[in-house]
């Protein structure tokens, strides 16, 4: 029976339980039919539910094209968009991946699991990253149009954006911790920024960690990457990693408060 004999939606219905790959990269090709389908809305919202993905609740008159492709491809929305977010045990390049290392003094960076000199951290996974006596600061800057969240989405919608961290210093020595966030352009030009400024643990009165948070709102159109730059060092000069340690770096696009949906 030609599957082109049947109603668009249930041809529609049939090709959302193939592949991703398989829909973009050869039924696409198919025929004008199938590339109708798989450029249109209703295939992929299909798919997102029967999967799990999060669908998140914004509002459009229409929905942008390829909206819930994206969501069905990349899952964007809820979820922590910063990579390695902990550390990483192993080689020195997969310590790191994904940060861009601005300040390295000390004796460096370093990834530790369990923390030393600290409580175990309030995540499930107990790597972290310490710094030593000299700052060290890295960066690392998300695209938002390549973890899937569309510019229509930023500019129309401008959902909250939710950033967090956890912080801790050790027990015997004390350091300085820092936190700076800040959306850019496409152009990589700052629209909007938060800071925590330094924050100061005393000798002996460290080894708790601490959440930091903030959420961005009402921010101006044009948000395209989102900039992440923690910083840290020890206060008493003393050799190794006795400085800030962090964990758990997040930024995650959330749905709207209820009254603005």
């Amino acid at each position: 029976f030609p599957i082109l004999h049947l109603p668009d939606n249930v041809v529609a219905h049939i090709l959302s339980f193939l592949s991703i790959n398989t829909l973009l990269r050869q039924c696409r090709y198919v025929c004008q039919t199938f590339r109708n389908l798989i450029d249109g809305h209703a295939l992929w919202k299909a798919k997102c539910i029967r999967e799990r993905k999060t669908i998140p609740n914004y509002r459009f008159n229409a929905p942008p094209q390829k909206y819930y492709q994206m969501i069905c491809r990349y899952n964007p929305y809820g979820v922590n968009l910063v990579k390695n977010a902990c550390g990483q045990t192993g080689p020195k390049k997969q310590r790191f991946k994904y940060w861009q290392i601005e300040s390295n003094g000390g004796d460096k960076w370093g990834v530790e699991c369990p923390p030393k000199g600290a409580d175990a951290t309030p995540t499930e996974d107990q790597h972290c990253f310490a710094t030593s006596y000299g700052l060290c600061s890295k960066v690392q800057v998300i695209d938002l149009c390549q973890v899937g969240v569309l510019p229509e989405v930023m500019d129309l919608i401008k959902p909250p954006i939710h950033i967090s961290e956890w912080h801790a210093a050790r027990v015997d020595c004390g350091c300085i911790y820092r936190m700076d966030v800040t959306l850019l352009n496409h152009k990589g030009a700052p629209l909007a920024s938060f800071s925590t400024g330094i924050i100061e643990t005393e000798q002996r009165k460290g080894r708790e960690w601490k959440q930091v948070q903030h959420v961005f709102s009402d921010y101006p159109e044009g948000v395209r990457f989102v900039k992440f730059c923690h910083s840290g060092r020890d206060t008493q000069f003393w050799a190794g990693r006795y400085g800030a340690k962090m964990t758990e770096a997040c930024v995650r696009i959330l749905n709207l408060p209820e009254s603005s949906s």
